[in-house]
Parts: C-alpha cells; sequence; structure tokens
C-alpha cells in the first residue's frame, strides 16, 4: 500500500476537507477547460471507476499533511475519540470521484463543428482504394511446377490479367516461348535440364514467375535441346542404332515417339516446345533418351538438320545447342550461318559437331 493511501487511512477527515479543496483551487482551470469555445474534450464516462482522490493530490499538500498527522499513541486513542464530536459517516463515492460545478459540465449538443475546408488538400494522406490493391495483387503471375514421368515438369501458369499473351519460360539456358488461353492459363510439359528445375515464366511487361522442383528420376535420361528463333525450319534428328533417314528409329519432329518407348526402354521420344503462331518466337525441341534404364546396349546419331525453303533459303540462322548428361553435366554450342541460296529449295542441310553422339556402351 502506497504511503499517499496510508495517510488517507489515517486522517479519513482530511479526505473531504482536501476533495473540496481541490475543486476551489482548481474550478477555473476545469471550467476555462471545459466551458472555453473550443470543442471540449470528453470526460471519462462515468461507468469507469473513480481514480483515487489522493493520487491527485499536489504536492505542498502531501507535505502539509505530513507536517500535521502525527502519531496518537494507543493508550490515548480512546481518550481523544471520547472528546471528538460525532462526525457523520459520508456516503461512499460509486459513480465520480469529482462532483464538477455546472460550469465544468460537457454540453449536450456539440455546437462546434468540425473545418474540413481548413485543411490543406496537399497534407491529406492518400488511403488506397482496396478493391485496386485486390486487383494488383491478383494480375500478378503465378506459376505451379510439379514433377512428372520421365524427369519432366508438369508446369501450369495463371495469369488472369495476361490473356492470350505471349510469354518466355526459361530454365537452364533453354528458351521458349508459349501464349496463355482466353482465361490467361496455360499449362505446359517440360523436360528438366537439372535434377532441381528452377523455371522462370516472363511476360513483355516486365511480369513474371518463377517456380522449383526436384526431379528424383534426372539421373536416368540423356537430353539434348536444339533452340532457334522465328520460322528456319530447324529439326533435332536423333537416329538410334543404326538408322537411316526416314527409319521407325530416326527421331524427329515428324516421328518423334512417344512416352511409351521410355517406359518399355525401347527407345528415345522428342517433343516440340514453343508457339508456332507468335510472331518470330522462341522455339526448341528435346530429346529424351532412357541411358539409365535401357535394356540393350545401343548409340544414338545426334544431328541438327535444316530444311531449304522458299521461307529461309539465302537467310541468316542462329541456332543454339544444350547437352544433358545424366550426371547433371551440360555443354552448349552457338551456330550463326547463312542458309545457301532458293536453288536449293528442298534440299536437306546438315549442321555439324552441334552435338555429341550418345555412345552408351562405353559408360
Amino acid at each position: 500500500m502506497s504511503r499517499i493511501r496510508q495517510i488517507g487511512m489515517a486522517a479519513g477527515t482530511f479526505s473531504i476537507a482536501l476533495g473540496i479543496g481541490f475543486i476551489m483551487q482548481n474550478g477555473n482551470a476545469l471550467a476555462s477547460r471545459f466551458g472555453g469555445e473550443e470543442t471540449p474534450e470528453q470526460p471519462a464516462p462515468f461507468l469507469q471507476e473513480a481514480p483515487e482522490t489522493a493520487a491527485q493530490l499536489p504536492d505542498d499538500t502531501l507535505n502539509s499533511i505530513d507536517a500535521e498527522v502525527t502519531p496518537i499513541p494507543v493508550a490515548q486513542a480512546g481518550m481523544l475519540m471520547a472528546e471528538a464530536p460525532e462526525i457523520a459517516k459520508p456516503e461512499p463515492v460509486t459513480s465520480a470521484a469529482i462532483i464538477l460545478p455546472e460550469a465544468a459540465k460537457v454540453p449536450v449538443e456539440q455546437e462546434a463543428s468540425v473545418q474540413l475546408a481548413a485543411l490543406d488538400p496537399e497534407d491529406m494522406p492518400v488511403v488506397e482504394n482496396d478493391a485496386t490493391a485486390f486487383a494488383e495483387v491478383d494480375c500478378v503471375p503465378t506459376m505451379v511446377a510439379k514433377a512428372d514421368l520421365a524427369a519432366s515438369v508438369d508446369l501450369s501458369v495463371n495469369a488472369p490479367c495476361h490473356v492470350n499473351a505471349a510469354f518466355i519460360i526459361h530454365h537452364q539456358g533453354m528458351m521458349f516461348t508459349a501464349t496463355t488461353d482466353d482465361a490467361g492459363l496455360a499449362n505446359l510439359i517440360v523436360p528438366a535440364l537439372a535434377e532441381v528445375a528452377v523455371l522462370i515464366a516472363a511476360f513483355e511487361d516486365g511480369n513474371g514467375a518463377v517456380a522449383t522442383v526436384a526431379l528424383p528420376d534426372f539421373s536416368s535420361f540423356d537430353r539434348a535441346v536444339l533452340q532457334w528463333q522465328g520460322n528456319t525450319d530447324v529439326m533435332l534428328s536423333a537416329y538410334e542404332g543404326d538408322a537411316n533417314f526416314g527409319d521407325d528409329n530416326h527421331i524427329h519432329i515428324d516421328n518423334p515417339g512417344d512416352m511409351s518407348r521410355l517406359e518399355s526402354a525401347e527407345g528415345g521420344y522428342l517433343i516440340r516446345l514453343g508457339d508456332e503462331t507468335a510472331n518470330n518466337g522462341l522455339m526448341a525441341e528435346v530429346y529424351t533418351f532412357p541411358s539409365g534404364i535401357v535394356g540393350t546396349v545401343a548409340d544414338v546419331v545426334l544431328v541438327a538438320e535444316v530444311q531449304i525453303t522458299d521461307g529461309n533459303c539465302g537467310q541468316e540462322l542462329s541456332a543454339q545447342s544444350i547437352q544433358v548428361s545424366p550426371t547433371g553435366k551440360t555443354s552448349a554450342l552457338d551456330l550463326t550461318m547463312v542458309i545457301p541460296e532458293c536453288d536449293a529449295i528442298g534440299d536437306f542441310l546438315i549442321l555439324q559437331n552441334m552435338f555429341e553422339d550418345l555412345t552408351l556402351a562405353s559408360r
């Protein structure tokens, strides 16, 4: 119990006198505070507990109490109490510790109005519209990557504010163009070029998304990538075993094979990535061979070929090859050349040394 409350208990009669004195000493200040022309401040609701009156006494008042109150011996207490006149017991205070004079009461109606016109509009904070904020968040593209068969990635892109929009997928140096549909969605199957695949979707306005996924069966496959830009009629060919041009084991875009060849360890398959309808889009072909599970020893000859057409004859060609082994070792080669003139339309041009052949017997 604090010293102030001890004094208050020892001299009960002083609390009433001091409470009255407090009002007399501070009445003018309270009237000035609550009864002026300025908008009055609301006092604490009467339902709240009343503050302790003694806690609001000035320091000099407390000093005077210390000077006037002296200890009374127990033997004399009864004599003093007998001679003291009977004092009526004050009623307990239940709603407020201090009763304010009429001048200090808060008027029921607030006559002073808020002067908004006096505020400088430039100084007012800008409040962001919640609906606009949510719309901006919803416009951010998202991408989800899941591990699929044959160390491939099942990729889902959601870009509701990029409807029918072209974007570029980046993965380990491989790049190709894709396009969202009428709802801003795109679903792709991408052969992985790393055991932990990181894929990036980049839109022309600078927005994009990133996804990462681990491929536990990555070490079972060899991969070869040929990529280019525009319509150049470039293709990747894989001659498995003793296959010749046009044989069943000659894997190319017109004879790509399928996933069943991998599952049965019969051979590889090829997939073309990219939107051929996109203006000057990036294209890529990826050949996958199940070198880790193949049942028979076989060699695969990998070549890049170009068919000379009236659309590419005499034009400059830029292409790049990427090759990834089951160990994750990656090699890349850039090629820039001029395609023969249009009198060679219909012929095929073999691009030498773009890939290393898969000689599985030496592994």
